[in-house]
C-alpha cells in the first residue's frame, strides 16, 4: 500500500489511534511498574490486558489474508483492512512488548517473541519496498507488463525479431522459410515493443516496416541476430551477452550499422528497441522479486505465531 501526501488523509485517524494508544498503554505499564518497583510482567493485570489485545491484533492480522483467499468474503473495503492491518500491527509491538515485562521467559516465550518481531520486521521492509519499488518501476521500466505474461511476450519478441530479420536478409542457404510479407495484405509491419503510459512516463512502441524483398548484403545483420541478438532475447540476464549492457549494446550495433546498407537501418532500429524491452522485463522481475520476496518469510512465519500464540495461551493459563 503506498503512503504519500496524496492518499494520507485516510491513514491519517489509524495513525493519532495508535500513537494514543501507545501513548496511554506506556503511561499505564509505567506507572504500575514504578508502584511494584519492578517491570510488571504478563501475570499483571496491565501485563495480561496487553497480551488479550496484542494476541487478538495478531489474529486480526492474519484475516486479512482469509480475506484475500475467500472472495466471497467481501466485509469492508480492502484499503481499509490494509490500513487497520498496518498500523494495528505497529501497535501490537509496544503492547507484546509490555506483556513481557521486556523479558524474554523460556524456551516457546523466547521463540514466539523472536517469531513476533521477525514478523513485524518483514511487515515494515515489504511496506517500504512498496513505497520505492514501484516509482522506480515506472522510471526504469516503461514499457511494463503483467509479470505472469513475461515469459509470453519474450517468445513472441523473439519470434517477431527472427521473422523481421528472415524478411530483410532472405532464408539463409538450404533454409525453406518464407518471409512474413510473401502473401499480399499480410503484415505488412511489424510491431515490436509494448505502450504504457503513466502520468508523464511512456513506454517506446516500434513499428517497423518489413521488407518485402530481402535486402542485399545483410549477412552480418544475420550472423548478429543469431549469435548475439537471439540468444539475448531468449535468456536475458542469464546469458552472458554483453547486449545486457546498455553501453556495450549501442557500440556493437553501432559497428554492425557500419557494415549494413541503409536498407536494414530499419531493421536494425527494431532489434535495438526488442533488445532494449528485453533490458526492462528483466528488471520488472527483479524489481517484482524485491517487491514480493518478502511475503516468503512474512506468511509463514506469521502462521507459525498464530499457532505458538495458542500454544502459549494454554501453557499460561494451565500454569497461572
Amino acid at each position: 500500500m503506498l503512503i504519500d501526501s496524496k492518499n494520507w488523509r485516510p491513514h491519517r485517524p489509524w495513525v493519532f489511534f495508535t500513537i494514543i494508544a501507545t501513548v496511554l498503554a506506556t503511561v499505564w505499564y509505567v506507572r504500575s511498574s514504578q508502584v511494584a518497583r519492578e517491570w510488571l510482567g504478563g501475570s499483571s493485570i496491565p501485563g495480561f490486558t496487553f497480551g488479550i489485545i496484542g494476541g487478538l491484533i495478531c489474529a486480526f492480522e492474519m484475516l486479512l489474508w482469509w480475506r484475500k483467499k475467500v472472495r466471497v468474503w467481501r466485509i469492508g473495503r480492502t484499503q481499509v483492512w490494509m490500513r487497520a492491518h498496518i498500523w494495528l500491527g505497529l501497535l501490537s509491538v509496544p503492547l507484546l512488548v509490555f506483556h513481557s515485562g521486556f523479558r524474554w521467559g523460556g524456551l516457546l516465550s523466547t521463540v514466539l517473541m523472536v517469531l513476533f518481531l521477525i514478523v513485524i520486521v518483514s511487515g515494515v521492509w515489504g511496506l517500504a519496498m512498496q513505497q520505492v519499488l514501484p516509482r522506480i518501476m515506472l522510471h526504469d521500466v516503461p514499457a511494463e507488463t503483467i509479470y505472469s505474461q513475461i515469459d509470453y511476450i519474450v517468445a513472441q519478441l523473439t519470434a517477431d525479431a527472427e521473422r523481421l530479420v528472415i524478411a530483410t536478409c532472405g532464408p539463409a542457404p538450404g533454409e525453406d522459410v518464407n518471409a512474413p510479407s510473401d502473401e499480399p495484405g499480410e503484415e505488412a509491419y511489424l510491431t515490436i515493443g509494448a505502450v504504457r503510459t503513466a502520468g508523464q512516463v511512456q513506454g517506446k512502441v516500434l513499428q517497423t516496416r518489413v521488407p518485402t524483398a530481402p535486402v542485399p548484403n545483410t549477412e552480418p545483420l544475420r550472423i548478429f541476430f543469431y549469435e548475439r541478438v537471439k540468444p539475448y532475447l531468449r535468456h536475458g540476464k542469464r546469458s552472458d551477452s554483453p547486449l545486457k549492457h546498455p553501453v556495450r549494446s549501442e557500440g556493437l550495433f553501432r559497428n554492425l550499422r557500419t557494415l549494413l546498407p541503409p536498407g536494414a537501418s530499419e531493421t536494425v532500429d527494431a532489434l535495438v528497441g526488442g533488445v532494449e524491452q528485453r533490458r526492462q522485463l528483466d528488471r520488472q522481475a527483479q524489481l517484482h522479486f524485491w517487491l514480493h520476496n518478502w511475503l516468503w518469510l512474512h506468511l509463514p512465519l506469521a502462521a507459525a505465531l498464530i499457532i505458538l500464540m495458542l500454544v502459549h495461551i494454554f501453557v499460561a493459563l494451565k500454569y497461572w
